[in-house]
């Protein structure tokens, strides 16, 4: 067992001794000695002692009271007074300090120990208490910012996070990447395998936007099946490809519920980048989501690009059914729906599966 590291600071070299002749014979290891409050802060710093014997009063210009409040501010090194005086404002004084324990002089060995043992356990405790109460702090605060079922940060986050990005990207002259995505037929798997179904095919597909981007990317569960990744610095080029990666990454997936295996889903996917589809948080997530609506118009199991929103032109609402498949549409409605996913982006369209 590792003896306890000690720091004895004391001005008078003969109390001084005897102090550390005394702490040896108790099978303490006396770290460093001092004499003045600067040198005590400085061996304080430099050998890190489990625990600081402090004489109050002190020759020199700083006292043992504001001596070890540095120390303990600073370093988190439990002090234990030593000291004559017993008057009550020196005891006043040294209270406000927080100290761990007093000797009053003359003291004999079994006082000593008493008041270090119980420093010492004191000390451990309190630091464990703190490093719980941090730790759970940790927990709410990650509560706060991450979605509970995917583990991905939630819209909340993404706000904050778009809007400082945002303000980055505009300071360096930098481009930004936001990808708009959801499950095809989301509604069905739902429907027929149930919720629980649902629950797995989003964790699944949080699990996999996990690994796809970069480190500096957000990635985010916007509500429901949809999900938004903001891409730091990114081009167009580069947020549509790895937009194609991960449609063709999710579509390589089985999932399995009760024994059975839900099948690989799809994604439709909107991508936009600033300051091509727009130049503020606003306008950039109307432009995703209405690229991700036109993404679905054109068959689903696909990833769109905005319209340039100097050049966007309105258009009537599509009326293809949710989950209308191709060969249902009314005569004329399929040439349309083509027609508008080769020339602009809706912003009237009703939510598809």
């Amino acid at each position: 067992m590792v003896n306890k590291q000690i720091l004895v600071v004391e001005d008078e070299s003969v109390v001084a001794l005897d102090i550390c002749k005394t702490l040896i014979a108790l099978h303490y290891d006396v770290t460093a000695m001092a004499s003045t409050g600067e040198e005590a802060i400085d061996q304080a710093a430099s050998k890190r002692p489990d625990l600081v014997l402090m004489d109050i009063k002190l020759a020199g210009t700083m006292s043992g009271i504001e001596a070890a409040e540095e120390i303990q501010r600073r370093f988190n090194i439990p002090v234990i007074y030593l000291t004559a005086h017993s008057d009550s404002r020196t005891l006043q004084q040294a209270q406000i300090t927080e100290p761990y324990g007093y000797c009053l002089k003359p003291f004999d060995e079994a006082e000593l120990r008493v008041a270090i043992e119980m420093a010492l356990y004191k000390h451990k405790k309190i630091t464990e208490r703190k490093r719980a109460d941090a730790a759970l702090m940790q927990t709410l605060h990650s509560r706060a910012l991450r979605d509970s079922l995917t583990g991905l940060y939630n819209r909340r986050y993404m706000e904050v996070s778009l809007s400082q990005q945002l303000h980055r990207a505009r300071r360096h002259g930098t481009p930004l990447g936001l990808i708009m995505l959801d499950v095809d037929h989301f509604k069905r798997f739902n429907d027929q395998f149930g919720h629980a179904a649902g629950d797995r095919i989003l964790r699944k597909l949080g699990s996999v936007l996990a690994t796809q981007f970069r480190g500096e990317d957000v990635v985010c569960r916007y509500g429901g099946d949809e999900f938004l990744i903001i891409l730091s610095d990114a081009s167009l080029d580069s947020v549509q490809q790895a937009a194609e990666r991960l449609r063709a990454a999710i579509r390589h997936i089985n999932i399995e519920h009760d024994r059975r295996v839900l099948g690989p889903p799809t994604l439709s996917l909107g991508v936009v980048v600033f300051p091509n589809h727009g130049s503020t948080a606003e306008v950039l997530l109307r432009n995703a989501d209405a690229a991700l609506y036109r993404a679905k118009a054109c068959g689903r199991d696909q990833a769109v690009v905005g319209e340039n929103e100097k050049c966007r032109a309105p258009g009537p609402p599509l009326d293809l059914e949710p989950g209308q498949p191709d060969d249902q549409r009314k005569p004329g409605q399929k040439e349309r729906i083509t027609r508008s996913c080769e020339t602009r982006a809706r912003t009237g369209l009703r939510r598809l599966g």
